[in-house]
């Protein structure tokens, strides 16, 4: 049987649903390589504006990051903005941002050196996680193994069929898919020293640089792009030891998608546990926690209790680790438990009281991939795929298992 890669390992990512073994290939060779599109509800928007409504801006960027787009917005529409999702950075992505005061700038185009944002219309409220009813790939693969037809048919027929595991991708945990979680674990168990720490250590030279407590040498060799140790180093130099005060010096968004990817890990590694222990994960069972799924089967309504009777082709849903977990029996609930107690923390870990406001209540996420529009075409040792996806779900899941890589960021999965 094949055996995922060290670095999904790493973030609890253990299982495949396909048989088949691994196979050459390669995505993201160029941005132009990986194109995503949001599928978000627009049907309370209105052409014109009005008193009281946001004007909502289509965003079409290559080659930067979300956050750093969203900087530059804020910038010219002198409004922080409000956007439903990360993109990545390696990739053609259409996404879409309001500002998220009344008084913000409203031009019609805002152009950039990577990025253009149209203004499409208005909303009678500011853009949220739940405005988004999917995103839509189109994905092309080079340098593939002669079997690719067949690995793309087993996973697309595994995916539409509910088998495929929704873990979280490699992109969640940051760069190469690794690190960001280690440091919201520590922030959850309140070890703001150990979380600076691990920051700082991105290399041998700043590693020791922070160890010794040389903060002023650390800002000279950081190289270029480091933004956010930066602002934890010149924290430290104004005030060396005070940790709490340093991470703060990082954005509260920032400082929270930390949490979350220690919450993702959690959810991977339970996910996994289920794998192994054989459970379906494509239907409902009882004792579920469960939602109802809308038209289309990509989007979930609401969240049900474990002794609620299901509608007719309810969706499982699993509980995210967080301050309001509760372990209500159910077979997902025994894996996240076995989790717990494997990493040492409570839920009320994540009630970080010395920060508040990256403690986390938790959530709910189904635990298979919902593909629609699935499609592929090989052309020699290219392969083309187009699919569509749930929001908060990640295209390199679905790739992983055509590709199965030793090396994920070398074939362009992380």
């Amino acid at each position: 049987m094949t055996q995922p890669a060290a670095a999904e390992k790493e973030v609890g990512i253990l299982c495949y649903a396909t048989a088949g073994p691994r196979c050459a290939g390669r995505a993201k060779s160029s941005p132009e390589d990986f194109r995503v599109e949001e599928v978000i509800d627009m049907s309370e928007m209105t052409a014109e504006q009005a008193d009281g409504r946001y004007p909502l801006y289509r965003v079409q960027k290559e080659s930067v990051d979300t956050m750093h787009m969203a900087a530059e917005l804020s910038t010219a529409l002198k409004s922080r903005v409000s956007y439903a999702g990360m993109k990545d950075s390696r990739a053609v992505a259409v996404q879409y941002a309001t500002p998220t005061s009344l008084r913000s700038e409203r031009p019609a185009l805002v152009s950039r050196n990577r990025f253009t944002a149209t203004l499409v219309g208005f909303l009678a409220r500011p853009l949220s996680r739940s405005s988004v009813l999917a995103n839509r790939f189109e994905v092309v693969l080079r340098g593939c193994c002669p079997e690719v037809g067949s690995r793309m048919s087993e996973a697309f027929g595994l995916a539409a069929a509910g088998k495929v595991p929704n873990y979280f991708g490699l992109q969640r945990f940051g760069a190469s898919g690794r690190g960001t979680h280690e440091v919201g674990k520590a922030l959850v168990k309140g070890r703001f020293e150990q979380a600076v720490g691990l920051l700082l250590a991105g290399s041998p030279e700043t590693r020791e640089a922070a160890t010794a407590g040389r903060y002023r040498e650390l800002l000279d060799i950081l190289p270029p792009g480091k933004d956010v140790e930066r602002r934890v180093a010149k924290a430290l130099v104004a005030r060396p030891g005070e940790w709490v005060r340093a991470m703060r010096a990082i954005p509260v968004r920032l400082r929270r998608l930390y949490v979350q990817a220690y919450q993702s890990f959690i959810f991977n590694r339970t996910l996994s546990a289920a794998l192994e222990r054989g459970e379906d994960i494509s239907k409902y069972a009882a004792g579920d926690n469960w939602g109802e799924s809308g038209p289309g089967g990509l989007v979930v309504y609401g969240v049900r209790g474990v002794k609620e009777p299901p509608t007719r082709g309810a969706v499982p849903l699993v509980q995210l680790a967080g301050y309001a977990y509760r372990d209500y029996g159910s077979r997902f609930d025994a894996c996240i438990n076995e989790t717990l107690a494997s990493e040492e923390v409570e839920p009320r870990s994540f009630y970080v009281k010395e920060m508040q406001e990256v403690s986390s209540e938790g959530g709910f996420r189904r635990p298979h991939l919902a593909m629609k529009d699935g499609a592929f075409e090989v052309r020699e040792d290219t392969a083309l795929l187009r699919f569509t996806l749930a929001r908060g779900q990640y295209a390199t899941i679905l790739l992983r298992e055509v590709l199965k890589p030793d090396d994920p960021t070398a074939s362009g999965l992380a």
